[in-house]
């Protein structure tokens, strides 16, 4: 989904964390499992306000990474690394047993279900048009390409990058606490 919708899920994971960050900071909510509305008061973020990722920077400058992390943020094990030093420095690690995290990925894989439902394939032009895996939208009547950019409004690609996120930082936590490697065992099976 994110290479047809052009997100680069490197740069989306690491804007989600970010934001995260400012929803779930360390002093309000160390030790605690309430949602980010719990601090809305003091962090200024809720439902409607404060969500969107469009114009954040992609930090690395958040205490939860240190040097060695920050050097290796390419690769899933770095990232890894990163998400769980987030976890950690919230003493989240009661919490994340596997079958909480599954839980909480499901809910995400609902959440960006939810952004497609109803949309038909492409847009509501045109639901016969044939897309395609290089991120174009498929072809519009008069035989044109149509970019995903054209079909989507860069707030929709936001939340649809946000969501590919969040299910991408419970997989990778769900991996962490199971002690899979993802790289590793994502080669085994290409290889297979």
């Amino acid at each position: 989904v994110a290479a047809a919708c052009r997100i680069d899920l490197r740069t989306a994971i690491l804007k989600k964390v970010e934001l995260n960050g400012r929803k779930y900071p360390v002093d309000l909510c160390k030790g605690k499992s309430g949602k980010y509305t719990n601090y809305s008061d003091q962090t200024g973020i809720t439902p409607t306000k404060g969500q969107s990722t469009v114009n954040s920077p992609v930090k690395s400058t958040d205490s939860s990474i240190d040097e060695e992390a920050n050097e290796d943020m390419a690769t899933i094990e770095g990232i890894t690394h990163f998400i769980r030093n987030f976890a950690n420095e919230r003493l989240w690690n009661r919490y994340h047993t596997p079958r909480n995290i599954t839980l909480a990925l499901l809910g995400e894989v609902g959440e960006l279900a939810e952004l497609f439902q109803w949309r038909g394939d492409h847009d509501n032009n045109d639901d016969n048009a044939d897309g395609n895996e290089d991120g174009d939208a498929g072809v519009n009547p008069n035989g044109e390409k149509r970019n995903i950019e054209k079909l989507l409004t860069e707030e929709e690609l936001d939340k649809i990058g946000q969501e590919i996120a969040d299910v991408s930082i419970y997989l990778l936590r769900l991996a962490d606490v199971c002690h899979v490697s993802l790289g590793e065992v994502s080669m085994q099976l290409l290889e297979a």
